[in-house]
C-alpha cells in the first residue's frame, strides 16, 4: 500500500508524469480548492475523477484538510514532473498548522486526473512507553554504491555482540520510518528494539529518494539489491554477530526469497506478508472497500476489479498499466511469491498478522503458515496492517490516527530473537 498523508482518491492507472502545457490548469483547479468553488473543480476533472470525487465528496476531503490543519495560507513553491501523457505539478502549500504539498495531475485533453495531499513538514514523534532512547544510540549511516540511501542504526549500550535487523519496506517510496502520517513503523521497531538489545538497521528506499530518476524499476532495482547492501553493512561490525530480514508487507513477501539467496541471514520476521499475487491482494482489497463506497464509486472499482483479473488470465500487454504498476511487474513479483521459497528455509521464521488488517488477510497468514517449516506465528486480534490497535471495520483513514505499534508484537519478536540466537 503506498504511502501519503491523506489518500484522498484511488488513481485508476498510473499517475504518469509529461512538457509544462496545463501548469495554468492546475493552478486554476488549486485555486478553486481554496475558494471553495468545488463545482467548478468537478467540471474540470476526467469522468474518473468525477465519479472518485463528485461535488460532495471533494468538498469534505477539503473540509477534512482544513480541519486538521488550519486554514489554506498560500504556495510557497511549484514542482513539476513528467513521464507519460500525464502533467503533475506539486504545490507546496501553507495551511495554519503546516505545509503540506497538494499533488495534480492533468492529462493530455488537460483534464485533472488525479489529486493527492502529502507531508511536507514532519510530525513530532512521540516515543512510545516500550522504548527507553537511554538504552540505545542512534548514528546517521549512508549505503549502497551508485544510489547511496541515507539510513539510521540503532545500537544498544554495550560491547556486544548483538543480534541485528534489518528493516525491508512495504510497497511504495517509503522513507526509513515508513511514515503514514504521524505514525512511523520502522522508528517504533527500531527504538522498541533497540531497547531490548538489538541493532536495528533501517534506510529510505531507493524509490523513495530517486523514483524521478529511475527510468525503469525491477525487484532487484526497487528492494533486492539494497537489502544486500545492508547486510553487507552490518556484516563489517564487531560488534554484530546474527543477522535477521523484517519485511513489512510487500517487504515481507519478498523476504524468504532473500533469505534463500543470502546465507548470511539466520532468521526471517514476516509481519502482513502477502501469500497471493499481488493482483489477487488487490482484487480483495476492492472488494471489501466497497463497503464504504457510493454507488458510483462501486462502478469504478467493478472496472477496476475486471481489470485486475485480465492481469491474473494474462490478457493484456506486459506494458499496460493497472493501479500504478505495469503488467510486467505484477508477472514478476508472482516468482518470488514467499509460497515458493518457504518450503525450503532452513533458518527459523517468524510470521505476524494483525486480524484487521483487510489488505493482507489471514487468509494469507494461514497460506504462509502451510509452507514455512520451522515458523512461530502469531495473530493479533485488534490489530490493523500497520500493527496498530483499533476497533470496528478497519479502514484506510485509521492509518491517520497517531499511535505506535503495539507493545505485545515488540514483546513477541524479541523473545523470538532471544530463543533463537
Amino acid at each position: 500500500m503506498k504511502k501519503t498523508l491523506i489518500f484522498v482518491i484511488l488513481i485508476l492507472s498510473v499517475i504518469t508524469l509529461f512538457a509544462r502545457e496545463f501548469e495554468s490548469t492546475a493552478i486554476k483547479y488549486l485555486t478553486y480548492l481554496y475558494s471553495k468553488q468545488f463545482a467548478k473543480a468537478v467540471e474540470m476533472s476526467t469522468e474518473i475523477m468525477k465519479s472518485q470525487l463528485p461535488e460532495k465528496k471533494l468538498k469534505q476531503t477539503w473540509e477534512t484538510i482544513e480541519n486538521a490543519y488550519g486554514k489554506f495560507q498560500g504556495l510557497e513553491k511549484i514542482d513539476y514532473t513528467k513521464n507519460g501523457d500525464y502533467e503533475v505539478y506539486m504545490f507546496t502549500s501553507k495551511f495554519e498548522k503546516m505545509k503540506l504539498a497538494i499533488i495534480i495531475s492533468v492529462d493530455k485533453n488537460g483534464k485533472i486526473a488525479g489529486l493527492f495531499f502529502n507531508q511536507v513538514q514532519k510530525y513530532d514523534y512521540k516515543t512510545p512507553d516500550y522504548a527507553d532512547k537511554s538504552k540505545f544510540k542512534e548514528l546517521d549511516i549512508t549505503i549502497g554504491k551508485k544510489w547511496k540511501l541515507n539510513g539510521k542504526l540503532t545500537i544498544p549500550n554495550g560491547k556486544g555482540p548483538f543480534p541485528a535487523i534489518i528493516l525491508i519496506h512495504g510497497s511504495g517510496p517509503n522513507d526509513m520510518d515508513e511514515s503514514i502520517g504521524p505514525n512511523k513503523i520502522f522508528k517504533d521497531l527500531a527504538y522498541g528494539l533497540s531497547s531490548n538489545g538489538i541493532v536495528v538497521l533501517r534506510y529510505d528506499k531507493r524509490t523513495k529518494v530517486y523514483g524521478n530518476k529511475m527510468k525503469s524499476i525491477t525487484l532487484k532495482d526497487e528492494v533486492f539489491e539494497d537489502v544486500i547492501y545492508a547486510i553487507d553493512y552490518l556484516s563489517k561490525l564487531d560488534y554484530v554477530d546474527k543477522i535477521y530480514i523484517l519485511g513489512h508487507s510487500l517487504g515481507g513477501y519478498l523476504a524468504p526469497y532473500i533469505a534463500k539467496e543470502d546465507n548470511r541471514i539466520s532468521g526471517v520476521i514476516l509481519m502482513a506478508a502477502p501469500g497471493s499475487p499481488l493482483e489477487e491482494l488487490t482484487i480483495n482489497q476492492l472488494e471489501y472497500l466497497k463497503k464504504f463506497a457510493s454507488e458510483e464509486e462501486v462502478k469504478t472499482y467493478d472496472i477496476l476489479i475486471e481489470k485486475l483479473k485480465k492481469v491474473r488470465n494474462n490478457e493484456l500487454s506486459d506494458n499496460e498499466y493497472v493501479l500504478g504498476a505495469t503488467v510486467k511487474y505484477y508477472k514478476e513479483l508472482r516468482k518470488y511469491n514467499p509460497i515458493n521459497f518457504l518450503p525450503d528455509l532452513k533458518i527459523p521464521v517468524l510470521i505476524l498478522q494483525g486480524k484487521r488488517d483487510y489488505q493482507v488477510t489471514k487468509k494469507d497468514y494461514d497460506i504462509l503458515k502451510n509452507y514455512a517449516n520451522n515458523y512461530e506465528s502469531h495473530l493479533y486480534k485488534e490489530l490493523n496492517h500497520l500493527f496498530i490497535s483499533g476497533k470496528g471495520d478497519p479502514n484506510p483513514y485509521e492509518y491517520y490516527n497517531e499511535s505506535h505499534v503495539d507493545k505485545k508484537v515488540m514483546e513477541d519478536i524479541v523473545k523470538w530473537i532471544n530463543k533463537i540466537n
